[in-house]
């Protein structure tokens, strides 16, 4: 399966402004130039989604690097990026909203731009510019008793964690009706 990151400038896979997620698509993308990556890399899907995500990136140039200069920042940002073409591929749903603090998310996912919570799901997203295999599945576990906060919403939640230096989209749903 192929996912953009250049695409996170339209509204193809987020209700969110274009400069968002432009800024989403060049954090991505300076996370995988960092780590060595050509201009596609290939993704490997865990857990829910077991795919390989064809993934093309920006060339990143010296101004992008400057501009996104803080490590933890950018790995955060660039993962929720690859989360959303991940979302909007396999469960066809765009990011509707960013979530209050304290939620156990980070993002409102849907099929419309409303506020109106039908057809939502919750996405809690987390990135790792250069990690092992268990420190990958420690977050995911993390993440995932994190997103229990919200369950009282009784809507489906998406767990993705993000490994920028041996590509990796680790995936989990929970609460599937």
């Amino acid at each position: 399966m192929e996912i953009n990151l250049t695409e996170l400038e339209t509204a193809r896979h987020h209700f969110l402004t274009p400069a968002a997620g432009t800024n989403f698509g060049h954090a991505a993308s300076v996370c995988l130039e960092s780590q060595g990556h050509a201009l596609i890399v290939d993704m490997t899907g865990e857990g829910q989604y077991l795919k390989t995500y064809a993934t093309t990136r920006y060339d990143v140039d010296d101004q992008m690097k400057r501009t996104w200069g803080d490590e933890e920042y950018t790995t955060e940002q660039g993962a929720y990026g690859v989360a959303f073409l991940v979302a909007s591929k396999e469960m066809n749903v765009k990011a509707i909203q960013k979530s209050r603090k304290k939620t156990g998310i980070d993002y409102w996912l849907g099929t419309e731009n409303s506020f109106l919570f039908q057809n939502k799901v919750r996405l809690e997203v987390s990135g790792i510019r250069n990690g092992t295999s268990q420190q990958l599945e420690q977050r995911f576990v993390t993440k995932m008793k994190q997103s229990e906060r919200s369950d009282g919403t009784g809507l489906p939640a998406l767990v993705v964690i993000v490994e920028f230096s041996n590509p990796k989209v680790r995936t989990g749903l929970r609460n599937i009706p």
